[in-house]
């Protein structure tokens, strides 16, 4: 059977050696194995029980990046990346088609935990939709407003990905963009590198990314290809030792073994009026 589903999650499969497995806790993707290797990245620390945001996987932001910076901004009272990945989604259905195996989920107002909801109280519908295919992954959400007024909202894909070592990391095909350093006190500045290495915490907004998809290659020339669809902006972010040693879900030298490449609509807001759908997401795909 391509998915096996129990109380906290369901593992989709497509009969060979590969996998996606996904928590109705934030909707999020923990695992996504090809070849039967694991691509992401999950803490050991991570909590699983529905009590906090899962430290690893993919997931996912919605309706604020972060905190707001404008304290009369609607989404203000939220929680740091908004409440998508704090509440508990609905699995829809599954789909075995041709090569590939997906999965939809849901999430309306009646399943965000009430005094979040009641922080940004508009009326919405997402769908969350994970596709596998032998060597790719795709994951893309759509946004519904299904009330009276317009809303803005940001929406990320958080990806972590599990690499081999941070030190052998490129990420290829990021040159040229302006992005935000937050490492730097939000300053705006424009990457000149074609390839960007870390030896340090990295925390970067880049803004409208021109280029198609951003490549994560592994020491060995291995790696991930991100392709954007429907969606702007590209963020960079490995959060370094001493961040790493101050988080009770995160090992403290597990910053070793991944890194952030997260595609999302996150320097402006997306406006989206009464009626209307946003739809946006990313192709993984394994070089």
């Amino acid at each position: 059977m391509p998915f096996q589903k129990s109380d906290d999650k369901v593992i989709i499969q497509d009969g060979n050696e590969n996998s996606v497995e996904v928590y109705f806790y934030g909707a999020t993707v923990t695992s996504w194995i090809t070849a039967g290797k694991e691509r992401l990245f999950l803490s050991k620390n991570a909590i699983l029980n529905g009590t906090k945001a899962i430290r690893g996987g993919i997931p996912l932001v919605f309706p604020q990046f972060g905190k707001a910076e404008d304290s009369d901004a609607p989404t203000a009272a939220l929680p740091q990346h908004g409440f998508a990945r704090n509440s508990k989604w609905e699995f829809l259905e599954g789909k075995d088609g041709d090569n590939e195996v997906t999965g939809i989920f849901g999430l309306s107002p009646s399943s965000v935990p009430t005094e979040l909801y009641q922080k940004w109280p508009f009326p919405f519908k997402l769908l969350y939709t994970v596709t596998l295919r032998p060597q790719s992954l795709s994951t893309f959400i759509s946004v519904k407003n299904e009330g009276s007024e317009a809303f803005d909202f940001h929406t990320l894909l958080h990806t972590y990905f599990s690499i081999p070592d941070i030190s052998t990391l490129k990420i290829h095909n990021l040159a040229n963009n302006v992005f935000i350093d937050k490492v730097a006190n939000g300053a705006r500045d424009t990457e000149t590198r074609e390839v960007i290495t870390v030896n340090g915490e990295v925390d970067r907004v880049y803004e409208d990314v021109n280029a198609e998809a951003v490549l994560v290659q592994y020491g060995d020339g291995s790696g991930i290809r991100v392709k954007r669809i429907g969606v702007k902006d590209v963020v960079v972010w490995n959060q370094w030792e001493a961040k790493a040693a101050a988080m009770s879900d995160f090992g403290d030298d597990e910053y070793k073994e991944m890194i952030c490449v997260e595609l999302g609509n996150v320097s402006k807001y997306v406006h989206l009026a009464p009626g209307e759908t946003w739809e946006g997401g990313q192709e993984l795909s394994v070089i």
